[in-house]
């Protein structure tokens, strides 16, 4: 018994000493607090001039500040001369894809052209990250920044999840920060190390590691236009399909004829890039998985509303609201539509009927979601409202707002946080 006891006890010091010190070791790897709270990789205007379209293209790089945000610097600790602030959690509708202005930049900047100066709109957008990511960051890092209000935006693309918010849950051993796991109690650089070396965030699960693969596709629409679907097809068959059909895969790729191409052919601040994760999207959708569920119709997808994955993302969104409300901060919750709002997206998806059916499973459920938040008293911003039926307001391809669709957006919600600035006493009146 002593014999067992000693060997245990040892086996125990010997885990913690090996951990602590590649903990000790982790945090030469990893950038600093809130950095690797935010970020499962290194996010750089730096990084991003290595990418040769991008490079020759240098208005559609991006800045990022020290926090690894696409953001002005910011201090942990509140401003003096700041009456309000505000911070932003959310996905790549916050970060802006590729040099496009962050909603938050506008946010402020229209409150600028109001007169008022002394207001923050802090921007904690982080491109593939969805309602865990954002309950932790808000837990982990936007409550301890002193704000007055937090916003949430919710895309309804890719927002609902099936996971609900528990207490009761044994965390994984590791997670992408800042969600829990049992190494990241313990040894939150080591955490942050294996999950970026080894790819297990949302963002690394979610994109194939492809040497050049931005470059390689983005030589494609330089090329003559009666090659291009050919040639997409010989690299989605090589890289992504190996057993699907090449002739099936051209087929695909040729249905929108030149039309498809014109995005990428501009070379205004309009300009579109080919992604490999969104075109391997399209290909499963037209081609390898004919039984996915496709709606037709509203009515069709009205019906494949999922009750379970409408309360699961409750969850994460009501648990949210109530880490603000301990902390006396005010919660909002805006609510973005599919791109299908817009008319010109939706004539540019309409060779690819499977994949564009999307759009209408993904607005029947935003639509349920609106009405249960409002059941739960959590008054909702649905900005569809503002966005439907209005041409131009979202890229083509990848889906995100264009400059007018994040202008569109920000002249809303900086008039919806102006509601919560009146609200808030002024530090003068505070002291008295």
């Amino acid at each position: 018994m002593k014999k067992a006891l000693f060997w245990t006890i040892y086996g125990l010091l010997l885990v913690a000493v090996t951990i602590g010190g590649l903990e000790f070791a982790a945090t030469f790897l990893t950038p600093p607090w809130p950095a690797y709270e935010l970020r499962p990789i290194v996010a750089s205007s730096a990084g991003m001039r290595q990418i040769k379209t991008l490079a020759n293209d240098p208005k559609s790089i991006p800045f990022y500040n020290s926090w690894g945000l696409k953001d002005e610097e910011r201090s942990v600790e509140r401003p003096a001369d700041v009456r309000f602030r505000s911070v932003f959690v959310g996905d790549s509708f916050l970060e802006g894809m590729f040099s496009l202005t962050p909603l938050s930049e506008l946010v402020a900047k229209d409150w600028s052209q109001r007169g008022i100066e002394d207001s923050e709109a802090i921007n904690l957008g982080i491109s593939a990250t969805g309602p865990p990511q954002y309950y932790y960051r808000i837990k982990s890092v936007a409550l301890r920044l002193q704000p007055d209000a937090i916003l949430e935006l919710f895309y309804s693309g890719n927002d609902f999840v099936s996971d609900r918010l528990s207490s009761w849950s044994i965390p994984p051993l590791v997670a992408e920060r800042p969600q829990p796991s049992l190494l990241g109690a313990v040894a939150p650089h080591l955490d942050w190390l294996i999950v970026n070396r080894l790819s297990l965030s949302e963002y690394g699960r979610g994109n194939k590691s492809i040497p050049n693969e931005f470059d390689t596709l983005n030589d494609i629409t330089k090329k003559p236009l009666a090659e291009r679907a050919g040639l997409l097809a010989d690299y989605y068959k090589k890289n992504y399909f190996p057993d699907a059909s090449r002739q099936a895969l051209q087929e695909v790729f040729g249905r929108g004829g030149a039309t498809f191409w014109n995005p990428f052919e501009r070379t205004d601040d309009e300009r579109e890039f080919l992604q490999g994760w969104l075109f391997a999207n399209l290909v499963d959708w037209e081609l390898l998985h004919p039984t996915w569920p496709a709606p037709k119709d509203e009515a069709e997808a009205e019906r494949m509303v999922d009750p379970a994955e409408i309360e699961a993302t409750l969850s994460w969104l009501l648990g949210a609201d109530r880490l603000a409300l301990s902390k006396g901060v005010k919660f909002l919750i805006a609510v973005a539509p599919m791109a299908a709002v817009d008319p010109r997206y939706a004539a540019y998806w309409q060779p690819w009927p499977r994949y564009f059916s999307q759009n209408r499973r993904r607005e029947a459920a935003r639509r349920v979601l609106l009405a249960e938040l409002s059941k739960r008293g959590l008054h909702p911003i649905d900005l569809a409202e503002d966005l439907k039926g209005i041409s131009g307001t979202y890229r083509l391809t990848d889906g995100h707002w264009t400059e007018l669709g994040t202008a569109i957006v920000a002249k809303r919600l900086a008039a919806e946080l102006l509601k919560v600035r009146d609200s808030v006493p002024r530090q003068a009146d505070q002291k008295r």
